[in-house]
């Protein structure tokens, strides 16, 4: 890794990480009240009744990467861990998108950039009947199989002969028993750009000859994604988990605490990025709350983690926690070696003050994924 580029790079990473797991869905446990211990009573429950003569309770005062049982001390309803449903198969678009990803790194030679019959491209268009624009009927980063059939057939072969990052309007004239009434029978006009195309060629001297095909390809990288999503379970049903699981109080100490590491994160990638918290956040579609969101968020993680690993018996053993530490970190085989308190003192000036509460987090959500049921 460039050593230069290492700190940018780690806080982008871990920035989009957390974005992932607001913008998809993971805010699905029920904190949003930014609820805290002062409003720990529920059905005449105080949760976690056990308070230090300064007032604090168990949860305040836990170490970092300590297991704790949150539904027990009355925090949370802990959602089923065990026989989860993992959807490993990986979704057509997302092995287009990475057939895509690794297009972008090569430059065909001898090729004149325009789409043939039979290739797979990205495209965006806009539509409009009779000169009043169909919004519904238009797309964006879509991806296409000429010659497949998922599109009418005037929509496909219209694509044909566009060359890359150029654009055409084609006419298109929809079948009398399509599905949708206004369209049906109708002649629509289509701006159709296309953003990216894959063919034979792009397949073969990505594969360097191995794979003669696009299909050839799509099947390589359909394996591809299918071996990954099948060693990160833990990934692809942690959210179910989270969705099922209700938090009705937090700790004042772990939500203060991780909102000031998300600010500081936050912080410290607009400031490379040369813009302002602010922006930053517009950017990822969120609002003045965001930074809320996403620490509340990472605290429900936090508190679903614990509280598995405490009926589980699950720990951290040193090999464990400095392998994952140089991970969360962006380092790669080869990269210099550093000792468990060096990583330790980058991973709390980059990406949070408790390394041992976040690699409890994914060694908790690899437990998860070890006790789902691949579908």
């Amino acid at each position: 890794m460039n050593k230069g580029n290492s700190k940018k790079i780690i806080i982008i990473c871990i920035v989009c990480a957390l974005l992932g797991g607001v913008l998809i869905g993971g805010v699905g446990v029920m904190i949003y009240n930014d609820l805290s211990r002062s409003e720990s009573k529920k059905d005449g429950q105080t949760a976690d009744s056990s308070q230090g003569t300064d007032g604090s309770t168990e949860a305040d005062q836990l170490k970092d990467g300590e297991a704790y049982d949150f539904e027990k001390a009355g925090f949370m309803k802990l959602g089923e861990y065990k026989g989860l449903e993992a959807e490993v198969q990986p979704e057509q678009d997302d092995i287009y998108s990475g057939m895509f990803a690794e297009a972008d790194e090569v430059k065909l030679k001898d090729d004149d950039g325009i789409v043939k019959d039979g290739e797979l491209v990205n495209i965006d268009f806009t539509a409009s009947l009779n000169g009043k624009a169909l919004e519904e009927a238009s797309g964006e980063d879509i991806y296409v199989r000429i010659g497949k059939g998922e599109y009418i057939d005037d929509f496909e072969k219209g694509i044909i002969g566009i060359k890359k990052g150029k654009e055409k309007t084609v006419d298109c004239t929809f079948p009398k028993d399509y599905d949708d009434e206004e369209l049906a029978g109708k002649k629509v006009q289509f701006l159709i750009k296309v953003n990216a195309r894959f063919s034979d060629k792009t397949a073969q001297q990505l594969s360097k000859g191995e794979y003669k095909t696009i299909d050839d390809y799509y099947e390589y990288e359909k394996q591809l994604q299918l071996k990954d999503n099948q060693e990160n379970k833990g990934d692809l049903v942690w959210d179910s988990l989270k969705e099922e699981t209700e938090i009705t109080t937090v700790s004042e100490t772990m939500l203060s605490r991780t909102t000031e590491d998300v600010t500081n994160m936050y912080k410290n990638f607009a400031e490379l990025s040369g813009t302002t918290v602010e922006e930053l956040l517009e950017s990822f579609g969120m609002g003045e709350d965001g930074i809320s969101e996403i620490a509340q968020d990472t605290v429900a993680d936090q508190m679903i983690a614990k509280t598995i690993a405490a009926r589980e018996g699950i720990t951290l053993d040193d090999a464990y926690y400095m392998q994952t530490l140089r991970e969360l970190l962006g380092y790669e085989e080869g990269d210099d070696e550093k000792t468990l308190e060096e990583l330790e003192k980058e991973y709390k000036e980059n990406q949070g003050s408790r390394p041992k509460d976040d690699v409890l987090v994914e060694r908790v959500r690899e437990y998860v994924g070890e006790q789902s049921k691949e579908m």
